[in-house]
């Protein structure tokens, strides 16, 4: 048993422990974050066959020590994403 004192300055005698009030508040917020998409190619083993048939002579145009291109290709990118959020709570005080 454990003694408070009312608001007319008289003990009160409390008979029983009170238990702590729980409760569950909610709020809908929204979440965001920024998704970035990298591009990534990898080459696979190459294969090369003839075009055509030989031919004697050069090759038209400016020799080079290799040869690049650009390849383009459209693709589905699925992005799995998972939204949460976590809370914390801080005590600011009290008034007695």
């Amino acid at each position: 048993m454990s003694v408070c004192a009312d608001n007319n300055k008289n003990n009160v005698a409390i008979l029983q422990q009170q238990p702590t009030c729980m409760t569950v508040v909610h709020e809908t917020v929204c979440v965001q974050g920024i998704v970035t998409i990298t591009p990534n190619v990898r080459s696979g083993q190459s294969t090369s066959f003839c075009v055509g048939i030989p031919r004697i002579g050069r090759c038209g145009g400016e020799l080079r020590d290799s040869c690049q291109f650009r390849v383009s290709q459209n693709i589905c990118v699925q992005i799995p994403l998972a939204f949460s959020a976590t809370a914390s709570a801080e005590e600011e005080g009290i008034v007695c």
